[in-house]
C-alpha cells in the first residue's frame, strides 16, 4: 500500500537512511533529477543533487532533524541540482521511525516552490486515500515477524476474526494460532519463504479458527517487500474472506460431481467435444464402447482418433460448419465410430450445438445409442419379412385355391343332404333322419368356414366390394334364426327377439351383412349353456339403429376384450379347447361393419353373460 501511494503521489518523494543516502524514490523524482537507467538507489543525496553553496548547511539540519524525538514534519527550501538546471525546492521532511528496530529514515516530499501549496493539498489527498482505503478495505492488513507475531494489522479484522486489532498488537494473540490445525504446516511453509526470499509473492487458501469457534475459509496473499539482505526478515500479507467462494465452489463440484454420476449411469453415450474437435467431457458408456479409459479420451481429437478413414473428411467438414454457424446440425444422424480393437460400431447421434453467454459456439454435445447390433437385427428382420411376404402370398393362394376346390363338391354335399332330409329322394327312418340332420348342419358349418377364408383372402387381397341397398333388420335376424333353428333347438335356449318390421331401412349389402348376424347369433348359442337365454333388441339412435345380442353364455374376461376382433384370436386357444371355431369370426365381422359405417362392440363379465353392441347406419 506504502509503494502504491508512493508511485501515485504527484509529487516527488525521497526516503533517505540516517546516512543520507538514497534508499527509495519515486518515479517522477528519478525522472527529473537524472538520465533514464540511471541507478540512483546508495547516492548521497546531498552530495549528488544540493548546490555545494549550501550543502552543508542542509545537510546538518537533516542529521539533527534525524536526532530530534519530535515527530512533526521539517520544512525548508533549497535548490536542487536537475536535469534541466537549479531549480528551487519546498522540502517537507517526515521522519520514519521502526520502533521495534530502532531505526530511523527520513521521507521527504519536494514540489517546486511555486507551487507549495499543491503540495500541502496532494499530501493531505494521499493521507485521506490511505485512511479511506483502509478503514473501507474489506480484508486485513497485516505485517508480521518470523514468529507470526504482528507489529500492524488493519481493515475488516473484527469481522473476519472476531478478534480486536489490539488482540493481536498486544500479543494476546499470535496469527498463527488461528490457523486451523490441518493447515498450520502448510501455512508455515510459505511463511518461511514469504520471510526468506526477497521479492516472494504467493497466495493460497487456509482456514481460520473465530474467537466463537466457528471455521472461515481466507486467502491469505504473502509477500516479501524487503529490499536488501541487511532488511530485518518480515512477512507482509493481505488476507481476505473467501468462505462464500468456498461454499459456492463445494456446491459447483458438488452438482460437477452428481453430472457426472448422471452421465455414467446414463444408457446413452455422450461426450462434449470443443471448436478445436478435442474431447473436453466424456461418460462412462462411451469410453466402454469405444474401448478406451476416460483419460485415454480426453483431450483426444474426436475424428482423426475414433471415426473409420471412409467417413472422416466428410464427417470433419460437417462439423467445422457447424462451429462457424453456417449449419445446424440434424437432430438425428447415424455414423460409424471405430473402436480400440479396430471394430466398427453403428451409433445413432443426437447433436446440440454449446454457446456462452454472449451466443458465442463453445463446441457441440452429442448422446448416441449404439445400434449396431439393432441394424443387424433390422436387415435379419427385412429378409424374414420379406420371405415371410411370400409365404403369406402363398398361403392366400392356397387358401383360395383350397377354398373354391372345397367349395364345389361342397355344394353337391349339402344339396343331396338337404333333398334326403327333406324326404324328397325317399322316406327315411328316426335313426336316419337324425344322422341326416347332424350332415345337414355340418354342411352349413363347412360352408360357413369356406365362406369366411374366402372373404379373408378378398380382404387381403384388397379386391372386398360392397353393394349398399335399403335393407330390412328384421328381415335379416329373422333370417339368421330360422338358419340356426336346428342348433337352437339342440341347444334347448331360450330365444327372445325383440325387432320390428316398422324399423327404418338400414344401408347394407345383402350378401354380406347376413353373415354378421349369422355368427353373431351362432356365437351366443355357442357359449350358452343348455336352459339359458338369447335376447336381442333394437333401439333407434340418431340416424342409426342399435342392436344388442344378449346372451347369459360364460362370458370374457376383461383382459380378452381388448384382443377377441383380431385375426385368428380365440378365447380357449387350447388344443383341448371346448368350443371349436377359426377365431376368424369376430375378426370378419368387425371389417365388414366398419365398411358399412357402423360400430360394434363387446360388453361382457365372466360366468353372467355377453352382449354385443352392433350399429347399423339408416338407408338415405
Amino acid at each position: 500500500m506504502a509503494a502504491f501511494c508512493f508511485e501515485t503521489m504527484g509529487a516527488m518523494m525521497v526516503v533517505l537512511d540516517k546516512d543520507m543516502r538514497i534508499q527509495r524514490v519515486s518515479t517522477r523524482t528519478s525522472a527529473i533529477l537524472v538520465c533514464k537507467g540511471t541507478e540512483i538507489k546508495g547516492m548521497d543525496w546531498f552530495e549528488a543533487f544540493v548546490p555545494e553553496e549550501v550543502r552543508d548547511d542542509v545537510r546538518e539540519k537533516c542529521y539533527s532533524f534525524l536526532s530530534d524525538t519530535s515527530s512533526s514534519p521539517m520544512d525548508l527550501e533549497c535548490s536542487l541540482i536537475t536535469l534541466d538546471g537549479e531549480y528551487s525546492y519546498c522540502w517537507k521532511v517526515y521522519p520514519l521511525k521502526v520502533t521495534e528496530e530502532d531505526t530511523v529514515s527520513l521521507l521527504m516530499i519536494l514540489e517546486d516552490s511555486s507551487n507549495s501549496r499543491f503540495l500541502d493539498e496532494q499530501v493531505r489527498r494521499m493521507e485521506e486515500k490511505y485512511t479511506s482505503f483502509v478503514q473501507n478495505f474489506k480484508g486485513i492488513l497485516l505485517q508480521a515477524d518470523p514468529y507470526c507475531n504482528i507489529h500492524f494489522i488493519a481493515g475488516a479484522v473484527q469481522r473476519i476474526t472476531g478478534y480486536e486489532n489490539e488482540d493481536f498488537l498486544s500479543g494476546r494473540v499470535n496469527w498463527a494460532h488461528l490457523l486451523h490445525p490441518d493447515d498450520l504446516s502448510s501455512f508455515s511453509r510459505h511463511a518461511e519463504k514469504a520471510m526468506r526470499i526477497s521479492g516472494y509473492s504467493g497466495e493460497h487458501s487456509y482456514r481460520i479458527v473465530r474467537i466463537d469457534g466457528r471455521v472461515k475459509w481466507v486467502n491469505i496473499h504473502l509477500h516479501n517487500t524487503c529490499s536488501t539482505d541487511d532488511d530485518p526478515a518480515c512477512m507482509q500479507a493481505i488476507v481476505y474472506d473467501i468462505s462464500n467462494l468456498k461454499q459456492a465452489e463445494e456446491l459447483v463440484i458438488k452438482e460437477r460431481n452428481k453430472a457426472h454420476q448422471y452421465l455414467d449411469v446414463a444408457g446413452s453415450l455422450i461426450g462434449v467435444v470443443n471448436t478445436d474437435m478435442k474431447i473436453v467431457l466424456v461418460n462412462r458408456k462411451a469410453c466402454e464402447v469405444l474401448g478406451y479409459a476416460e483419460n485415454e479420451v480426453l483431450g483426444r481429437n474426436w475424428f482423426d482418433t475414433f471415426l473409420p478413414d471412409r467417413v472422416r473428411n466428410i464427417t470433419k467438414e460437417s462439423f467445422k460448419k457447424i462451429i462457424a454457424g453456417e449449419m445446424i446440425p440434424p437432430s438425428f444422424m447415424e455414423n460409424y465410430v471405430q473402436t480400440r480393437a479396430g471394430e466398427e460400431r453403428l451409433i445413432l447421434w443426437h447433436d446440440v450445438v454449446l454457446r456462452d453467454d454472449i451466443g458465442r459456439i463453445m463446441g457441440t454435445i452429442s448422446s448416441g445409442e449404439d445400434i449396431t447390433e439393432r441394424k443387424k437385427k433390422e436387415v435379419e428382420l427385412a429378409k424374414a419379412y420379406e420371405e415371410l411376404k411370400s409365404m403369406d402370398k402363398m398361403k392366400d393362394e392356397f387358401l383360395s385355391n383350397l377354398s373354391h376346390e372345397l367349395k364345389t363338391p361342397l355344394i353337391s354335399i349339402k344339396g343331396y343332404s338337404e333333398l334326403l332330409d327333406e324326404g324328397v329322394l325317399g322316406s327315411l327312418n328316426e335313426k336316419q333322419k337324425k344322422a341326416m340332420g347332424a350332415i345337414v348342419r355340418n354342411s352349413a358349418r363347412l360352408k360357413r368356414l369356406i365362406d369366411s377364408l374366402l372373404f379373408l383372402n378378398i380382404v387381403n387381397a384388397g379386391k372386398a366390394k360392397y353393394k349398399f341397398d335399403p335393407v330390412s333388420l328384421k328381415e335379416l335376424v329373422d333370417q339368421a334364426l330360422y338358419s340356426l333353428d336346428s342348433q337352437i333347438k339342440q341347444s334347448r335356449i331360450n330365444v327372445e327377439c325383440h325387432v320390428s318390421s316398422s324399423e327404418p331401412m338400414i344401408r347394407a349389402d345383402q350378401d354380406y351383412m347376413p353373415q354378421v348376424l349369422l355368427h353373431i347369433i351362432e356365437n351366443s348359442i355357442k357359449f350358452t349353456a343348455a336352459g339359458g337365454s338369447l335376447f336381442i333388441n333394437v333401439k333407434r339412435e340418431e340416424g342409426r339403429l342399435h342392436m344388442q345380442v344378449k346372451d347369459t353364455g360364460i362370458g370374457i374376461s376383461q383382459a380378452q376384450l381388448g384382443e377377441i376382433f383380431k385375426k385368428f384370436y380365440q378365447i380357449d386357444g387350447s388344443m383341448t379347447r371346448r368350443y371349436g371355431g377359426t377365431g376368424l369370426g369376430l375378426y370378419i365381422c368387425k371389417t365388414i361393419i366398419d365398411a358399412h359405417g357402423g360400430q360394434i362392440w363387446i360388453e361382457s363379465e365372466e360366468h353372467v353373460g355377453t352382449t354385443v353392441h352392433i350399429t347399423f347406419p339408416f338407408y338415405q
